[in-house]
């Protein structure tokens, strides 16, 4: 028998990695020809880094991520600038706002420290543009990077941030602890492109068989997601990979599940164009951004679209 063809997914963990479990658990990976083996984030400088260096051929990440590397306005230095695009979509989940007890509205933020991922990536700059739509200015609050999101809840536990971006399940055991949410009068989220899969163009030019057999299974495995029938086992498959889970978060996951992932998983253009403002705006050094296609490469999700 061939040994399957072995690829690398660096990835932030949360409910969004679910169709790499159930692709791997259920076989669609296999089937295909393929072992995907997955790593989680510590954040998404580590993760570009990697993709960028070889030691990992693809990752699931913001798309802003990039956008900024192609761009020069990356968190770490890299000479030549890359050639990284997005493949194929995939769960766009809000990242909340999440402030300690003692706040109760954006404006309660005025002189704090915030905890980010990073200072330089498109979920910074969205909550910049929320807290200016609140009133604050840019030096009226300190944006601290500290990574992924267990990072980020252990600076609030820590006493050491106020507030935190923080994902979904964080966020539950951030409130259960008697946090807030800190709301926008609207939501920024709704026209935002946020993750995506994506690799080295050459790497895909040069592995475009296995990349098509990866987005055939993961669409499967998103179509197994989100059909209602599967529905009573998701909760058990969620806690089962994010240890950190409460069972009512599971449950609320499970609930939100269609709302994460969209069917076929497509890239919004309406909302990469969002976030392609928000770096234009927000991004340093100033850099001409360009047409959004300058960051894709969808010609095998369309050949896999086109044969089903």
């Amino acid at each position: 028998m061939t040994p399957p063809n072995s690829l690398s997914v660096v990835a932030f963990v949360g409910p969004e990695t679910l169709p790499l479990h159930v692709a791997a658990e259920h076989g669609y990976y296999a089937r295909e020809g393929l072992n995907v083996r997955w790593e989680a984030a510590t954040g998404s400088i580590d993760q570009m880094v990697r993709l960028i260096g070889g030691d990992c051929d693809m990752v699931m990440t913001a798309i802003d991520n990039i956008i900024a590397y192609n761009a020069g306005q990356r968190g770490v230095p890299v000479d030549p600038l890359p050639d990284l695009v997005a493949f194929l979509g995939c769960a766009s989940e809000p990242r909340p706002l999440i402030g300690l007890p003692e706040f109760s509205g954006l404006a309660d933020l005025r002189g704090r420290r915030i905890a980010v991922d990073a200072l330089n990536t498109g979920f910074s700059f969205l909550l910049r543009q929320l807290l200016k739509d609140a009133g604050l200015g840019m030096t009226d609050y300190e944006l601290v990077p500290v990574g992924a999101p267990p990072a980020r809840w252990q600076s609030m536990q820590a006493g050491d941030c106020a507030a935190a971006l923080l994902s979904k399940a964080f966020a539950a055991i951030a409130i259960g602890a008697g946090c807030h949410e800190l709301r926008a009068e609207h939501d920024p989220w709704a026209s935002y492109q946020g993750g995506v899969f994506a690799a080295r163009r050459s790497w895909i030019a040069d592995h475009a068989n296995d990349v098509a057999a990866f987005i055939r299974a993961t669409l499967a495995a998103t179509g197994w997601i989100l059909d209602t029938a599967n529905r009573a086992q998701l909760p058990d498959l969620l806690m089962a990979h994010l240890p950190h889970m409460t069972d009512e978060a599971s449950i609320e996951a499970a609930d939100n599940m269609s709302a994460l992932l969209a069917r076929d998983l497509p890239i919004n253009m309406a909302g990469l164009n969002s976030v392609i403002a928000l770096r234009q705006k927000y991004g340093t050094p100033p850099a001409a951004l360009g047409d959004p296609d300058a960051y894709l490469d969808l010609s095998l999700y369309e050949r896999v679209m086109g044969a089903r």
